[in-house]
């Protein structure tokens, strides 16, 4: 036994399964007007609550089905093969309740409010971790200032992917001295860093409405302002660093079904445009058929070559997960080595999506074209913690002997 050990049983599986496919379904609808319009589909939340899909992780002692990180990425897989955007919005709800099951940085009364509410209330979470002078690697520049009993939080937090459909913020400050100080020592800083979990129609919360991307519009990522909110003690969850960022791997094994899901829709986009595509007379015949051109069968083998490892790095790495072959490895080098298939899947994506659009020609160009806004929601795949060159950087520095 160990904390990704499954309670999910088949038959709760299978069904959780038909469920997402459902989901996905109703998705694909949206996803294009989502993207052409700029807006997170807020119709999608009651559907999404009363599914099974919003508790699965959630123990089963809490009420929910107790759905291991390995099914939790294949459910990731599924609704982003119905829209990648929306997909990758809800996927911030799954991460925190995956982290918050999980943390020992939480007190048990606050670890069981949350998966209750979670799992009897329907509340969805969102977790917006990031400044805007360095994203979740900088230290929080948003300050909780103590307040009687409690703390007033001031700040602003980027990326808020899924606040527009949220009941509960789980976010990162830190904890000032009474003056409202922060220490000058990084460390210290550190230290002082918190997780605290409020409800979204606290006080002096507001969203300012900063998303404008290129791609996964559909994810409403606003900016969160906080103005002097008042959170009590039964809101801390924690210190940050040393809680939610030793669960990392519930965020990297979600994007990487995200961005897998991702890969299947492009793949099978382009390839049942290839099957029928003719091109007519040409200089080499009266009639050509795309699919009997050499360059094409080959390229579309290499993509389906590239989803099929990193569909099995994924589904080995849940099964790391599951069999607790992580508590093998270092400390120092866990986080790299969850992200490991963060890095193998939205490369995939990426590259799944640029030859698409190769194969398939100047009408992907066109904006509307599901494999342009494909191309596009691809590229997000770079930004997720750890990047790819992060990824790298942190890996070498590990292996010359310059972290531990």
């Amino acid at each position: 036994m160990n904390k990704h050990t499954s309670e999910i049983t088949p038959d709760e599986k299978a069904d959780l399964l038909d469920q997402a496919a459902q989901l996905a379904k109703t998705w694909a609808a949206l996803g294009a007007e989502c993207d052409a319009e700029n807006r997170f589909p807020t119709e999608t939340v009651e559907p999404y609550k009363h599914s099974a899909v919003t508790a699965m992780a959630v123990p089963k002692r809490y009420g929910g089905l107790g759905a291991d990180i390995q099914t939790a990425a294949q459910v990731a897989r599924v609704l982003a093969k119905g829209d990648p955007a929306i997909a990758l919005a809800y996927n911030m709800h799954q991460a925190m309740v995956g982290i918050f099951r999980n943390t020992p940085a939480l007190d048990e009364d606050v670890r069981g409010s949350i998966m209750t509410a979670v799992a009897r209330d329907r509340k969805i979470l969102c977790g917006p971790f990031s400044e805007a002078r360095a994203g979740l690697s900088g230290l929080a520049d948003t300050i909780a200032v103590p307040d009687g009993d409690g703390w007033r939080i001031t700040g602003k937090k980027n990326w808020s992917t899924l606040v527009l459909g949220s009941d509960l913020i789980a976010l990162n400050a830190t904890i000032t001295d009474p003056d409202g100080s922060v220490p000058d020592d990084f460390r210290e800083h550190a230290k002082r860093e918190a997780v605290f979990i409020i409800p979204t129609d606290s006080p002096n919360v507001s969203v300012d409405h900063t998303w404008d991307t290129m791609g996964m519009r559909a994810t409403g990522s606003h900016t969160l302002v906080l103005d002097g909110t008042p959170v009590t003690r039964q809101m801390h969850g924690g210190n940050f660093r040393q809680g939610l960022i030793g669960e990392a791997e519930w965020a990297a094994m979600g994007f990487s079904g995200v961005y897998l899901g991702l890969a299947d829709k492009a793949y099978e986009e382009a390839r049942e445009i290839l099957r029928v595509k003719h091109l007519g007379a040409t200089m080499g015949g009266q009639d050509t058929d795309i699919k009997q051109v050499g360059y094409v069968q080959h390229a579309l083998g290499r993509m389906r070559t590239q989803i099929e490892i990193a569909g099995r790095v994924l589904d080995a790495t849940g099964q790391i997960a599951i069999d607790g072959g992580y508590e093998e490895w270092e400390a120092a080098e866990r986080k790299p080595r969850w992200d490991t298939v963060k890095v193998a899947t939205t490369e995939a994506a990426m590259s799944v999506t640029d030859e698409a659009f190769r194969l398939v020609g100047g009408s992907s160009f066109r904006r509307g074209h599901v494999l342009e806004r494909l191309y596009r929601d691809a590229r997000a795949g770079y930004l997720h913690s750890f990047t790819t060159n992060q990824l790298y950087d942190y890996f070498g520095r590990y292996e010359l002997g310059l972290l531990g």
